[in-house]
């Protein structure tokens, strides 16, 4: 076990790629394919404290995106991100390919924030691609429902140059102007700051950076959140720097697309990315 700052983390290293996932929040925040440009953004103003999310690489987003629907003093986008998840176990898969599960059960301090027994698996394998399973499973005598995102921080050149393929024709809701039921039409670019939700997602959607693209397959989920905050709004945000260089794309199960869990029933989000 290794630190940074106030946070530890897991460093694994095979034969064709290297990653790092902090114990709180279970948190990626490094990832890299021998030979190729690294994949995730992490501003160089974000801290790693306990207790605050890091800004960049994949945040987990569970039981709930964004602001909770009925109690604003909840956390945004639950508690799992800043949560202290148990490493459970690693396992050599093959030379090229290494497998990372972590493991958040209920407690007394998650159950005042949301009253249920859980249990949260990551598993994150690492090699040639990057995987990630992020599986709820109901403990608990009772349903309850969940929304959550990978909220994936990706390293790009310039904002300005990048594109977004795979998105055409679906509707989306802009949080920017508070409006649903608009249409992509064409690929999207980035001007100014983009917040949208794409909804009946099925399909690859594919970055377009300089000299690379990144593509990012999703199992579990009917929604795609894109997001860069352009300069007006990054420059308000004191653990961001560098907007210009990241730009998020979320696998996602939010605002209709809701998981409802029985009790002993399990649901799963996988997202696959790989760089061409």
């Amino acid at each position: 076990m290794k630190k940074i700052d106030e946070l530890e983390y897991i460093h694994v290293q095979n034969s064709v790629a290297s990653a790092k996932i902090a114990l709180q929040g279970a948190h990626l925040f490094d990832f890299q394919v021998t030979g190729k440009k690294k994949l995730l953004f992490v501003s160089e103003s974000s801290l790693f404290k306990e207790g605050k999310p890091i800004r960049g690489g994949i945040p987990i987003c569970w039981p709930w995106f964004g602001a909770h629907e009925s109690d604003s003093l909840l956390p945004n986008h639950g508690f799992a991100r800043s949560s202290l998840w148990k490493h459970d176990s690693t396992e050599f898969l093959s030379e090229s390919e290494t497998k990372v599960r972590m493991i958040l059960e209920d407690t007394p301090k998650t159950y005042a924030l949301w009253p249920y027994e859980f249990l949260l698996t990551l598993d994150v394998y690492i090699g040639e691609q990057l995987r990630l399973v992020l599986t709820t499973k109901n403990e608990d005598t009772k349903p309850f429902d969940i929304t959550s995102a990978l909220h994936t921080y990706f390293e790009i050149e310039n904002i300005y140059e990048t594109t977004i393929d795979g998105l055409e024709g679906k509707k989306f809701y802009n949080k920017c102007n508070d409006t649903l039921n608009n249409t992509q039409k064409g690929a999207i670019n980035f001007r100014q700051e983009v917040d949208r939700v794409y909804m009946s997602v099925q399909n690859d959607v594919v970055i377009h950076n300089r000299n690379q693209d990144i593509v990012i397959q999703t199992e579990g989920s009917g929604t795609i959140v894109v997001w860069n905050p352009g300069k007006e709004l990054a420059d308000k945000m004191p653990d961001l720097s560098g907007h210009e260089n990241m730009l998020c794309v979320e696998s996602a199960n939010v605002m209709t697309d809701v998981k409802v869990l029985e009790p002993q029933r399990s649901f799963s989000l996988t997202v696959t990315i790989s760089q061409n």
